[in-house]
């Protein structure tokens, strides 16, 4: 929200469905489960830690951070604002 000259509270939080954005980005693929979407985008093996939060946290990281920066506005578009209590 930096964009908007706003200051977040720290009890709200940006949360993205990733599910409904990689959909959106990536159409047409087979499957969109995490270890898919490495051997599709990322082009290479998915760690052996899949299913550890850790582990799906930092791919789910790469695989935003490999977004090119013109489809940007797609990723936003599936960002929610949450509050957390």
């Amino acid at each position: 929200m930096e964009r908007e000259q706003v200051t977040m509270p720290s009890n709200v939080v940006n949360l993205l469905d990733t599910l409904p954005a990689f959909r959106s980005l990536w159409p047409g693929l087979p499957s969109y489960s995490l270890q898919e979407l490495v051997q599709q985008i990322l082009d290479r093996e998915p760690d052996v830690a899949a299913h550890d939060a850790a582990s799906d946290t930092a791919t789910l990281q790469e695989l935003v951070a490999f977004v090119p920066p013109e489809r940007h506005a797609i990723i936003e578009e599936h960002l929610e604002l949450v509050k957390v209590i």
